[in-house]
Parts: structure tokens; sequence; C-alpha cells
């Protein structure tokens, strides 16, 4: 059986318009009903109510206005939108601003197509909005559509969208307005005008108090402009932009770039030393993508970046680096060995560093681990010491080892203990240039292992090669025991897959809370 057509009520007086309407609504899919008075359009409205009623204000015995108004304060007919024809614009009262539309002669038959499919966009929901969860598919309601529905009926609450795909985001709505976006690891405008590009998928608005920040600066009509406007651009221009899958170098010296510019050249520039690929520097950038493109292809066309197709050295580590059964291992051994943990989903390792600049080589080296994320905001600010969440790498089963830069002051002492919550291991960086303040990082892990007995690993940052002489001095230095190894940053592949690898063998070896550690 054949779904019913949606009835659109013409109340028109013109037997041209009559006509004019009826073939073109028929043509698009629509069941027509035509009434040439108001009392006979009352009726039949009440009656049946319709869709949509298309009106002509000119309407003999009740004028379309007077209609308008008997029809909106009738409880069975007060959710019917209005599209109202003249041939001049005119005002009126009671007019719902995004539920009811204004057209004057002569047509512009295209722009009346969208106009009638949005006033049935909001009649369509109107009915079932209430209190009530609402569901339907992308294909046959735009997300576009369903956010003006729910701006302008002032709804509060969450949007669900899932893609057939499984991907899902959400959409936080409050008295109507787009408080924020979440998609994946991205939100604000970002996410919301990737969501709004999905055709393909479910959604399910959820009533519910939203008691969220708003992160979307802009007003929700503005928003949805804006997102489509960039979506048209982008389908425009992509055949311009850099492939998704090319490789970005940049041919200047970005700390030499002037101040002033836009804050998304600066942000780009950053992250294309962590991820030279176009697809993965535009997912990682907070800016939404159009904007990230365009930046891209302006940067190129000034010979700031160069497009490559392939770099020499793209991945090093395989995606299973760390196996479910060892991620599974590292949690239960975590849970079981620190009964103080705040939280199971989270260990913390301190990053201690001579210089603020081998801390962000490090994290520079840890790009190619599979899910490793960066704290872009952090590692590009000039606030001067480095101190926080610079990078986390996410294990299966919901285990986050967040990687935590400490820097190496006496002033800093009396704060570790206040930063070590959750600390399951210390990574300590020097390289050659700096080795006089290893002293400092001796004073860090003194003050660190106070306060919980936990793996070190030590990190050598320097370009030159690590010789069995420097070893000797270094394992002196640093009083390490004999199964604990330097780690040359540079040199050998997967140097930083093997020091993550001794950190979660430490962490899961039986005896290592016995263990003794070195002396301090």
């Amino acid at each position: 059986m054949k779904d019913k057509k949606e009835n659109i009520l013409l109340a028109l007086v013109e037997k041209e318009d009559i006509e004019s309407f009826s073939g073109f609504l028929k043509e698009r899919g629509f069941a027509t009903s035509v009434a040439t008075d108001g009392a006979r359009a009352m009726d039949m409205a009440i009656d049946d109510p319709p869709a949509l009623v298309i009106i002509d204000l000119k309407l003999p015995v009740i004028d379309g206005e007077r209609l308008f108004q008997i029809l909106k304060n009738n409880p069975n007919t007060s959710r019917i939108p209005f599209l109202f024809i003249s041939d001049a614009h005119q005002e009126i009262r009671g007019f719902r601003t995004g539920t009811d539309m204004f057209l004057t002669r002569p047509f512009q038959w295209e722009e009346l197509h969208e106009s009638i499919r949005q006033a049935l966009a909001f009649g369509r929901e109107k009915a079932a909005i209430g209190d009530k969860d609402i569901q339907g598919n992308l294909s046959q309601m735009s997300l576009v559509d369903l956010l003006q529905v729910l701006h302008f009926n002032k709804k509060e609450g969450e949007l669900v969208v899932t893609s057939f795909e499984g991907e899902s985001g959400i959409i936080y709505i409050k008295d109507g307005q787009l408080y924020n976006a979440i998609l994946g690891e991205i939100e604000k405008e970002k996410a919301l005008f990737r969501l709004i590009t999905w055709k393909d998928g479910a959604f399910e608005f959820r009533p519910k108090p939203v008691n969220i920040p708003k992160r979307l600066g802009s007003t929700t009509g503005n928003l949805i402009m804006e997102g489509v406007r960039q979506i048209d651009e982008f389908e425009k221009a992509k055949r311009l932009f850099p492939d998704k899958d090319s490789f970005l170098k940049t041919r200047v010296n970005t700390t030499t770039l002037p101040k002033g510019l836009k804050p998304i050249i600066y942000e780009i520039l950053f992250l294309v030393e962590y991820y030279p690929r176009v697809r993965d520097l535009v997912d990682h950038c907070s800016f939404p993508d159009y904007e990230v493109y365009t930046t891209l292809m302006s940067l190129i066309n000034r010979r700031i970046l160069v497009e490559v197709k392939k770099l020499k050295e793209e991945k090093e580590f395989s995606e299973e680096f760390v196996s479910p059964t060892l991620a599974i291992r590292i949690k239960e051994k975590v849970i079981n060995r620190w009964a103080d943990m705040l939280s199971v989903n989270s260990g913390k390792v301190f990053l201690v560093a001579t210089s603020d600049e081998l801390i962000k080589e490090f994290i520079l080296a840890c790009k190619n681990l599979p899910d490793f994320h960066i704290n872009k905001a952090l590692l590009s600010s000039d606030d001067g010491l480095l101190l926080g969440d610079v990078g986390e790498l996410r294990l299966y089963g919901g285990m986050d080892i967040v990687l935590f830069s400490i820097p190496p002051v006496r002033d800093m002492m009396p704060m570790i203990r206040a930063f070590s919550n959750n600390l399951v291991g210390v990574i300590l960086l020097w390289d050659e240039r700096t080795e006089g303040s290893a002293a400092h990082l001796l004073e860090s892990r003194k003050e660190i292992l106070s306060t919980r007995t936990v793996p070190v690993l030590y990190v050598y940052g320097d370009m030159k090669p690590l010789k069995s002489s420097a070893i000797l001095k270094y394992r002196s230095l640093f009083n390490m025991r004999e199964d604990e190894t330097v780690f040359p940053l540079y040199g050998k592949k997967g140097t930083v897959h093997r020091l993550f690898r001794s950190l979660f063998d430490n962490l899961t070896r039986e005896d290592y809370i016995q263990g003794a550690m070195p002396a301090t």
C-alpha cells in the first residue's frame, strides 16, 4: 500500500493561480484540495486538517488574514503552516516567523518549492514534537530542517544523529539555541558543519535539561546559514584543494612568521609538524573543514607549504602495538597495584625534561602511535613553563595514558604531589646541550618517587648517535639499575614504540611493586 500523499489546501481566488499551483504540486507528489472563499476553506481545514494552507489574502467571505486568525487559534488546526500570497508585502498579525511564509507575485517557482518544503517540514514535526522523543531518517527530513523546527519551537535536549556506517554525533539545544555539537573528537562549528553534510542516517531528539556551557558563538539561524554556505562553497572548490592523502611540508622557518596573522594559520603551521598528512591535519585542526582547506590552499599558493604525494616515512608502528590483551592486563594491574587511583580509566606519566623543546620533540616522535592525541593548545603556547597534559595514548578497553609535562625546577617540587593522582610512570628527557641540568632531573625523580613507586624511563634527545661511552656516563649519572635502558629519541625506528612497551612491561610485571628503586 502506497503512503498517503500530503494534502495542501489551496484557498485561492484566481482560476489561473489554482491551475498553476495544482499542476505544480501534483507534479511533485502532493495532493491538493481547493476552496475559493474563506468560509469553505475554514470548513475544509477543520474537517480534515491539511499539511499546509496556501492562501490568498483577498479571499472573499472571510479574508485570508481573518481565516488565519481563526485556524491559528483552533487547537485542531493551530499547527498548520500558512503560505500567504499577494501582489505586495503586508504585515499579518500573529505571523509566525519560521513557520509561516509570504510570497508576492510574480512567483519564482523553484523558490516556491523550497518555501513549501520548509513549511511542510515545520508542520510535519510540530504535531509530534511536544515533550516526546522525535525519531526519523535524514533521507526524509534533513538535519537543517530539523534544527530549524527545534529552534522555532524553543526546544531543549540532545539531538543524536547516527550515520548508516555507525558514526554518531550529538547536538545540544537549549531554548531553541544550539549550544554545542560533538562528533567523535571534534566539537563546536567543525562538528556541526560535518553533521549537516550527512544525507543518510537516523536522528533522535531526546528532551532533557541541558546544563553545559554554550560553545557555539553565534545564533542558530546564522550557524545554519554559515554551515550551508561552507558546504556549498566546499563542493564548488574541492577540486582545487590538496588531496586528502597528500602530505605537507613547511618551506619557511615558522618561528619567523610575523605577529597578527589569523589564528588558523598559526594552528595549521603548528599541526603540520605532527600531522603532515592532509586528512589527519584537517581532522585535528579545530577550525571547520572548509576554512582549513581554503587556508591550506592559500599557504601552498604562497609557497609557505608544499604538497607532496608521499613522505619517506609514514607509520612506524602496527595498529596493534598494544594488543587488546595487553591493554586489559595493564588496566587490571594498575587497579590491583594502586588502590588510591581516582579513576581506573586514566593513568598519568610525568614528562620531566631539561627544556620545553625536548618535550615537543618527544611528542612529535609519538605522533604516529595509533590512537595518540596531542594537546595542541598547550604545546603551541608561549606562556613560559610547559605544565600540563601534552598528549594521551588511548588503549583498548577505555584506558588512557596521559603524558603530563612537569618542569624540573625547585619551585615545582611542592606541587608535584598535587599532580601525582593516577601516576603510573615517569619519563626523564635530556640532551648533550642541557645535560648540565641533569641534577634537576634527579631532584624531580626523587620527589616524584617519594609519592609513589613507579617505573622510570630515561630518554636521550640529541640528534647525535648515542655512543657506548655516553651510555655508561648517563647510567652512572642517573644511578640506573642494570635492567634499565637509555632510550635514544633519534636513530633507529621504533624507539618510542620500544619505550612504551618497556613502560607497559614494567606495569604488568608481577614483582615490580617489590622491586628496589635506585638510590636517590
